[in-house]
């Protein structure tokens, strides 16, 4: 009876081992040409399939996130960042081939006990993405700017040479940057199209009223006296009220204490360098029956240090708070200027005009003027080396009183508000067509915010809708191109009553160059009217800040055809959020 019973579990033993065996070898010759059962890349199933399969399906679902944009959602409203504005890349070679060699690698005890629980445990394969972190911290940075709000807290009011504190406050909002692109980041590695939902943390004010007292004290001391700049033995006398205007309230802690606003005393400075400056004669080509063949000598001139001296003046009404003897007097800090010559235009192949592009703004204001002539007299003369790669923020230089910018207004968050070289994007907006016309390589180029009427025509003044703008805003986004020609480029710029031209000087190497659109894909409603209350109009005072403007989706193709007959294309599609009128409604009693 025993012999028997062993040899029936014996052969029972056997058959089964025969069933698993003709299992096992059923299920590897089925994926002999397949990703092994239950494997996932991110969020996406390619267990099953084969790795050119799974390539096709990952390609789709980054093509669709691509396609739609990062969507995030703050407050109800909806923000999108262009992929291609942060260089977003997935190795779909990489995460594939991983995906095969699951079951396929390692020692062979490995490979079959990943085989052995491969359908009935899940496998994922992490999506390593690539992308250019200081492009998305931009990115965010200008979604975040159109929600946060700095908390309200006490603080001073000075008209004339009357001290006051406000004591109204009122908590902000504020987005957490590095939180914010975290969560972004985990949600594009998982190839999720969906929008993100982000929060705003909450700012509260924190100055104590105790030191109320004490602050006004300080201010006192600020505005104590006047001060005189001197250059040459001409005198610039800065009076009590005017220091007035510039003082802020600024917080050591919970601490009330005066600061001076460097916005208004460095827009006092520019006024004192268009007195003083002697501009410099910067390098000019000379043309002859349409040909470029020499540049002019350079002048020598005569500039104010404008960064010294904001520092002289800022220092001096500081040191009054620490009971330092009372300066009155300042010497302005200036120099020469000696400018360069880069050798002669037909040694650099600059001999015929290759490129140019108007663009007009009618009505601006005199600031704003002001600021697209500067830029075009920083950007005029610039020699752009074969191979080299052209920054407008790089030329520009520093964007502020030390490089003659005056405050206009410019788009920053969710406001329309003054800063040094509103305007400028006039420049890059006109720059962008030039360089297309020139067909040249455009590297980096992004939208605005919303939809800015000065660029929706040509240089002839006709509409031509959105689309073919360029935004700078140092020290990101800026405007580049390439320069792959095999002669240097000479940029020439001037502003003729008012409308703004540039010039690219070369050798013609046969190329040419199209643009299809701007094309209107979408509108969407500016949206209800916002209204904000302000203290700094009287009750009942309604004040508008902001027109409203619609939004939508418009795309340009640009295309270069090259001497030998080979092209290259680029599509730029613009973004433009809905943005509508905002008046202020005054509380002041």
């Amino acid at each position: 009876m025993k012999h028997w019973v062993q040899n029936n579990f014996s052969k029972s033993a056997l058959g089964t081992l025969l069933i698993i065996s003709v299992v096992f070898s059923v299920y590897n010759i089925y994926y002999s040409d397949k990703i092994l059962p239950r494997v996932f890349i991110s969020a996406v199933n390619v267990g099953s399939i084969t790795q050119n399969e799974a390539a096709n399906r990952i390609t789709e679902a980054f093509e669709a996130l691509s396609e739609r944009g990062i969507e995030v959602i703050i407050e109800e409203n909806l923000e999108v960042i262009d992929p291609k504005n942060i260089d977003l890349k997935l190795p779909i070679d990489v995460l594939t081939h991983n995906a095969w060699s699951f079951g396929r690698e390692g020692s062979w005890y490995k490979k079959l006990w990943a085989r052995i629980k491969a359908p009935f445990f899940v496998k994922v394969i992490s999506g390593s993405i690539e992308f250019n972190e200081e492009k998305l911290k931009s990115e965010i940075d200008i979604i975040a700017l159109l929600y946060d709000s700095s908390a309200v807290d006490i603080r001073y009011s000075i008209e004339g040479t009357e001290i006051s504190i406000l004591y109204d406050t009122k908590p902000g909002k504020i987005l957490n940057r590095n939180k914010a692109k975290n969560i972004i980041l985990a949600h594009i590695e998982s190839l999720d199209s969906s929008p993100i939902n982000l929060t705003l943390d909450v700012e509260m004010p924190h100055a104590d009223p105790f030191f109320a007292d004490a602050a006004k004290r300080d201010a006192a001391r600020l505005m104590s006296s006047s001060l005189t700049l001197v250059d040459r033995g001409e005198k610039f006398v800065i009076d009590r009220d005017k220091i007035g205007e510039w003082i802020t309230s600024e917080y050591i802690g919970t601490r009330l204490t005066s600061g001076l606003n460097n916005k208004l005393l460095a827009e006092y400075v520019i006024s004192l360098s268009e007195i003083i400056d002697i501009t410099p004669q910067s390098p000019k080509v000379i043309e002859k029956d349409g040909r470029v063949i020499e540049f002019t000598v350079p002048r020598q001139g005569r500039t104010l240090l404008q960064d010294d001296t904001l520092n002289l003046i800022t220092e001096t009404i500081i040191g009054r708070l620490s009971g330092d003897d009372e300066t009155r007097k300042i010497t302005l800090p200036v120099r020469v200027i000696k400018p360069k010559s880069e050798g002669t235009a037909s040694e650099l192949g600059i001999i015929e005009l290759i490129g140019t592009a108007t663009t007009p703004f009618y009505g601006s204001p005199k600031n704003r003027v002001h600021n697209i002539t500067n830029g075009v007299r920083f950007l005029t003369g610039t020699l752009v080396a074969p191979g080299e790669e052209f920054s407008t923020i790089g030329t520009l230089g520093q964007i502020d009183n030390t490089t003659g910018y005056l405050p206009e207004l410019v788009i920053k968050g969710n406001e329309t508000i003054p800063e040094f070289g509103g305007g400028l994007c006039q420049v890059s907006t006109t720059l962008f067509r030039a360089v297309m016309d020139a067909g040249l390589p455009v590297t980096a180029r992004r939208n605005h915010s919303y939809r800015v009427p000065y660029y929706e025509r040509d240089g002839e003044g006709n509409f031509i809708g959105p689309g073919l703008d360029a935004t700078i805003y140092s020290p990101n986004p800026d405007f580049r191109f390439r320069n792959n020609t095999e002669s240097y480029i000479l940029i020439q710029g001037y502003v003729e009553g008012d409308k703004v031209t540039f010039e690219f000087y070369g050798t013609n190497d046969g190329r040419k160059s199209f643009v299809d659109g701007p094309h209107t894909l979408s509108e969407v409603p500016a949206g209800d009217p916002i209204y904000r209350e302000t203290d700094t109009l009287p009750l009942g005072v309604t004040k508008k800040i902001d027109s409203a403007h619609p939004g939508g989706v418009a795309v340009a193709t640009y295309t270069i055809e090259y001497a030998d007959g080979t092209k290259e294309e680029q599509e730029f599609k613009s973004y433009y959020r809905k943005w509508p009128a905002k008046y202020l409604v005054g509380t002041k009693e």
